[in-house]
């Protein structure tokens, strides 16, 4: 009866010794994990979102969850919003010099909304051989009379101001990777500096 005890209380103990030594090696296997996503930057509480935005027509523009990269529309404003009424790095940007071109991609033509008038003829748009608008010297005619900041007036490139102004969210644009334009741009000091930035905070 005595020697049954002892092997009882040998078989707890090698029990006990199993279960301690497999919290152990848990709660380490939990802390390796919490400083590894520690080092991966925000805490999910912490994920900074893109607020919701109306455009021009009131609709919402809501986050695109199929973006390579979440931060937040802050982010992009801190370089691209700089007070200037002209951002000369906007010039560099294939994207934002097509004249017009990326214009169409959302704005449509429509002749209800141009009268024929004293200031509107179909010349204006069509120049003086009939047919559609084309682009000339990388432009269209839709320019000549609407851009930024007044759409008598020539934008100088600044989409940028112009559709932040109405409400437009930068990801109704942008809907890639950020870096792949930000790479384009150039190599000087100032931009890898802020390319290096800007990598940093894409990582986090």
């Amino acid at each position: 009866s005595c020697s049954f005890d002892n092997t009882a209380q040998v078989e707890q103990m090698k029990l006990d010794r199993t279960t301690l030594q497999l919290l152990i090696v848990t709660i380490a296997i939990l802390a390796l994990l919490v400083i590894i996503n520690s080092e991966r930057g925000y805490r999910m509480e912490e994920v900074p979102q893109l607020p919701v935005m109306k455009d021009s027509r009131g609709s919402e523009n809501k986050f695109d969850s199929n973006l390579t990269v979440s931060v937040s529309g802050d982010v992009c404003g801190g370089c691209h919003m700089s007070g200037k009424p002209f951002i000369p790095q906007a010039m560099k940007v294939k994207g934002h010099t097509g004249g017009g071109a990326y214009c169409l991609t959302c704005h449509k033509i429509s002749h209800d909304r141009h009268p024929i008038d004293d200031n509107v003829t179909c010349e204006k748009c069509h120049g003086t051989t009939p047919g559609m608008p084309v682009f000339v010297s990388g432009s269209i005619p839709c320019n000549n009379c609407h851009d930024y900041p007044d759409p008598l007036l020539p934008s100088f490139g600044n989409l940028i101001t112009i559709h932040r102004d109405r409400g437009v969210a930068c990801t109704k644009c942008h809907t890639d990777d950020c870096s792949k334009c930000h790479s384009e741009i150039g190599a000087d000091k100032k931009w890898e500096k802020r390319l290096t930035h800007f990598r940093t905070i894409v990582r986090t």
